[in-house]
């Protein structure tokens, strides 16, 4: 498979601005439009395609959270890298993943669907330690969150705060109402970042198959290829895999070990920031691509990070009739419902 061009729309710079995104293809309102059940992805143009219809992306605006300092330098450092990686080599030898954006009651639908390979339910966490932290020492300083992050009380590997824990306890809500065998919409793997923050979102917002408390086994992966790692905050200051287990206990976190044993750069031994280059970004969220295609299970769940999850959406991820809601950052605690392709 040879991959000649990304659509225009990851091509033309960004209008900087804020706009609330329209959450039909979230868990915050599951009625679609048509009670006709979602079309079959066979019949989309993948995006890789050099024939594929070119959209005008300029007055697309994006959404962000307050405190999401680094939402444009990211969004738009991100799709310039696009064009960069599109010249390189190994972008010949990418997995195309076709997806379409969906809500739940079409996910629940989408599972009896054998022209979709792959249903996948993203989260990102809800609000954290450090989020809240960043916040209050921006008010009481009057400076900007950046330098809340030199003060030596930055909380490292955050925990959710009662906020965040509020926010995901609303997203159970939806899980509970959703995901169940009378629906047929199960989840049958959960994929977690290595940071507390999001085992934590994924654990609340999914009670009834948390690991050792179901009686289904799903199981639970730690997977280091999914955690935040591109703003070198003490935030993303992981914990160790021993940490974790104790904390967390039940979860799979044999591909974390296996990171730190290569000499992968998971800062849970040094604590020192983080930095990796977009294209960096852009290999793991295609990694993480390649490995659930090699997976049996079919409705997979990953709780991760804003800048991760849209590197996934707004590349890794090629999207048929995209309204560009899938370049948008996922907003604290959001959660999206996905249906792919592979060819």
């Amino acid at each position: 498979m040879v991959i000649t061009r990304r659509v225009v729309s990851l091509r033309k710079p960004l209008l900087r601005g804020v706009q609330v995104r329209y959450q039909g293809s979230a868990a915050f309102n599951e009625t679609p439009s048509k009670s006709t059940p979602p079309k079959p992805i066979h019949h989309m143009q993948s995006a890789t395609i050099a024939s594929t219809p070119r959209r005008d992306a300029s007055p697309m605006a994006l959404k962000r959270d307050s405190g999401d300092y680094y939402f444009e330098e990211h969004s738009e450092a991100l799709l310039s890298a696009f064009n960069v990686y599109d010249d390189m080599q190994e972008s010949e030898n990418r997995v195309t993943a076709t997806a379409r954006d969906m809500n739940l009651i079409e996910a629940a639908l989408a599972v009896r669907d054998e022209s979709y390979d792959k249903i996948l339910i993203l989260i990102r966490h809800g609000e954290a330690k450090h989020n809240e932290f960043e916040r209050q020492y921006a008010e009481k300083h009057g400076t900007s969150f950046e330098q809340a992050n030199e003060d030596e009380n930055y909380p490292a590997d955050p925990m959710l705060t009662g906020k965040g824990c509020g926010t995901m306890l609303n997203v159970s809500n939806r899980t509970a109402t959703f995901f169940n065998k009378e629906t047929g919409l199960l989840p049958e793997l959960f994929v977690v970042s290595p940071l507390r923050r999001a085992i934590q979102s994924a654990l609340i917002s999914f009670p009834h198959d948390a690991p050792l408390t179901s009686l289904s086994s799903i199981p639970w992966v730690c997977h280091p290829s999914c955690m935040e790692q591109a703003n070198g905050n003490k935030s993303e200051f992981v914990s160790s895999p021993e940490e974790l287990e104790q904390t967390f206990p039940g979860i799979d976190y044999d591909l974390f070990k296996q990171s730190l044993m290569r000499g992968d750069v998971y800062n849970s031994s040094e604590k020192v920031p983080l930095f990796e280059s977009k294209i960096d970004l852009m290999n793991r969220t295609d990694a993480f691509v390649e490995w659930i295609k090699e997976r049996d299970e079919k409705v997979v769940v990953v709780s991760s990070h804003a800048t991760w999850l849209q590197s996934l959406c707004a590349f890794s991820l090629q999207y048929e009739d995209s309204d560009n809601t899938n370049l948008e950052m996922f907003k604290k605690g959001e959660m999206r419902s996905v249906g792919i392709k592979f060819s």
